[in-house]
């Protein structure tokens, strides 16, 4: 089977990221705290049993950042698409689909996700044709989702940021007969007591 592992991730410019955590700490602090989360999302990816790999960088503009700090043999980097999460990742995910047989998709923002969870995902993917797995996060969301093909109706009109995405989208995807198998739940950072899962 192949599988694609896809990050959607940003540059760690100060004022463009975690800006409900810069809030409370600053720009500055707020967008270290995100380099030392993607620096360790990219070490996780890195170490997982996934040979094809994606980053999905928030902006064209980023691409080349990326590009200086990846090992172009193991990455391909990409941009996304216009519009909300939900368009942008359904469009990555079909993307990848063109040359995979199944595609797991995370954030580059979680604080306690392990290697664990994606090699569980990967697994789990291979074997069966009608499985999905979803990886919660304590918000209420989730931060990584995986599926063995496109499904637009699972980003489509959902209220993102909020405490019912996972909720709204384990519903979807029983109506639509998916096996899905949950991850442990994870935390994102968005507030400063967030930092507190950092290891």
């Amino acid at each position: 089977m192949t599988g694609a592992l896809v990050v959607f991730a940003r540059e760690p410019l100060a004022g463009e990221v975690k800006t409900r955590l810069a809030d409370h700490v600053g720009d500055a602090t707020a967008a270290h705290v995100y380099a030392q989360l993607l620096s360790r999302t990219l070490r996780l990816v890195e170490r997982s049993h996934f040979t094809a790999r994606y980053l999905f960088a928030a902006d064209a503009t980023q691409i080349q950042y990326f590009e200086d700090r990846l090992n172009l043999d193991h990455w391909q980097v990409c941009a996304q698409s216009r519009g909300d999460i939900g368009q942008r990742m359904h469009h990555a995910i079909d993307a990848v689909f063109v040359e995979h047989e199944f595609v797991v998709l995370i954030g580059s923002d979680v604080a306690d996700g392990e290697v664990a969870d994606l090699d569980t995902a990967r697994k789990v993917l291979s074997g069966r044709l009608n499985s999905a797995v979803v990886g919660p996060s304590a918000d209420g969301g989730y931060w990584l989702i995986g599926l063995r093909e496109p499904q637009a109706i699972l980003f489509q009109d959902l209220a993102w940021s909020t405490d019912t995405v996972f909720a709204e989208t384990m519903l979807r995807m029983a109506n639509i007969g998916l096996a899905v198998q949950c991850l442990t739940p994870r935390h994102d950072v968005d507030v400063p007591d967030d930092l507190r899962y950092l290891p």
